[in-house]
């Protein structure tokens, strides 16, 4: 083994931490799903209730201490929730642009349809007419309009001056002859085929709709361009594809930015702090209010405060740790000596078993790095015992192998970074206060920082 030695250190509770805070970034990505599916109206209960029992199976992976397993299921699951969501936002924006296509091919329809009954010399009825005429008719009153237009049409008496015999002719001439549907007569309508420029703005209406956006301020234009004659659609809809485009964009980014905050109001819902709790009330005037442009700066504030508050309770959970482990081994620990670690960034423990020597811990204060060298209480001037120095560093590296088992037996993990060779370098020496004045004084500050 060796003597000298630097470590890094995950506790049990700095691992559930991570855990907890993974499962709450789970929580959000659901919340989001279940938002943005239900805006769209492309999940329903058995939906959701698949999700939340995969939600729940990897709960109980935290239960039964399967931390790895959890921690590698978490972030697929988030991926997943996320691609399905966007696969449901494009079903539902396809889903749009086809009900708006077919709306529009009945409005042809219906033109076509009271053009040939005009011709025809039908008298048609008001309310047909209206129907047919009216570019805000509802699609379902569009749709008996058309079929009511077109019986009248198929059963409209034959035009005045056919002679009888010109009648019983047709009559034979037709005999057997199937009657056209209103799908063929219209398949075989001029003037009811697909325009471009109005296909690509149905399908940023359509996204529009998927990511919850009222397309109305739009209506007018879409309206106003659907009268315009095919040759001058092209030319004029180039400014409402931009702004139907603009508007697409900012509903993606907006869709986003709430998602990343969902994600972040749930870790700080893991902190305790009043600093999480002032921010978290933030986020959630931000998430329930139009977007006022400071998403992207609570964002950046959340992953600051969350960090350093992870950073804050891993640094003391490692040190919990190794005092208590130390302190299973028969190293004298008392209250108050975790904070003297953190002021004076060292700290010495004694062993009963072995007077005058002991271990000194340091580091951990800026980074997750802590050293551990065992030290002699004495005078540095006076002349050392090399080989019991030796002897007392080598039974210290077996107990640190005892210590990176009790903190495995806790759920931890101990690793060695470097170390050094047993006798490589003189034991250092700590001067010696136990019971003097000077050392009473240092146990009073000690009490007074713990107050």
């Amino acid at each position: 083994m060796s003597g000298p030695k630097a470590f890094r250190i995950v506790t049990r509770a700095e691992i559930m931490t991570i855990c907890r805070r993974s499962l709450a970034r789970l929580d959000a990505a659901i919340e989001d799903w279940i938002s943005r599916g239900q805006c769209n109206g492309t999940v329903d209960k058995a939906d959701i209730d698949k999700v939340i029992a995969r939600r729940d199976a990897l709960r109980g992976l935290l239960s039964a201490d399967k931390f790895v397993e959890l921690q590698k299921q978490i972030p697929a699951e988030i991926s997943y929730l996320q691609a399905d969501a966007e696969r449901r936002a494009e079903k539902a924006a396809e889903m749009e642009a086809q009900s708006k296509r077919a709306l529009r091919r009945m409005k042809g329809t219906a033109q076509a349809l009271l053009a040939s009954l005009e011709t025809s010399g039908i008298q048609i009825p008001h309310q047909i007419r209206e129907g047919l005429a009216s570019s805000g008719t509802p699609s379902e009153r569009l749709e008996a309009a058309i079929n009511k237009a077109f019986l009248m049409l198929h059963s409209a008496p034959p035009t005045k001056g056919v002679s009888d015999l010109q009648r019983d002719i047709a009559a034979r001439l037709g005999a057997g002859e199937r009657r056209m549907s209103l799908e063929e007569w219209t398949s075989q309508q001029p003037g009811v085929k697909e325009d471009q420029a109005l296909l690509r703005v149905d399908g940023f209406l359509g996204e529009l709709k998927g990511l919850g956006i009222d397309p109305g301020p739009f209506s007018a234009r879409v309206s106003s361009l659907e009268l315009e004659a095919p040759a001058r659609r092209g030319l004029l809809a180039d400014s409402l594809l931009l702004d139907l485009a603009t508007a697409v964009k900012s509903g993606r980014e907006r869709a986003r930015l709430l998602c990343d905050l969902r994600a972040r109001h749930a870790e700080l819902s893991e902190m305790k702090s009043a600093e999480a709790a002032s921010l978290r009330s933030e986020i959630d005037q931000s998430l329930s209010t139009d977007p006022v442009g400071n998403e992207a700066a609570l964002i950046q504030r959340a992953d600051f405060l969350i960090e350093a508050e992870v950073q804050a309770m891993a640094a003391e959970e490692r040190r919990r740790a190794v005092l208590e482990g130390l302190a299973g081994l028969g190293y004298e620990v008392s209250e108050g000596m975790a904070t003297a670690w953190v002021n004076g960034g060292r700290v010495v423990l004694r062993k009963a078993a072995s007077p005058g020597y002991g271990v000194e811990l340091s580091g951990g204060s800026k980074s997750d790095l802590l050293q551990v060298r065992a030290v002699a209480f004495g005078n540095s001037t006076e002349p050392r015992d090399a080989s019991r120095d030796r002897d007392v560093e080598t039974i210290w590296c077996g107990e640190f192998e005892r210590l990176q088992s009790l903190i495995a037996k806790d759920g931890g993990h101990l690793a060695i970074e470097h170390a050094r060779p047993v006798g490589q370098f003189p034991l250092k020496v700590v001067e010696d206060k136990k019971g003097t004045a000077e050392d009473n004084d240092v146990v009073k500050v000690t009490r007074q920082l713990l107050r």
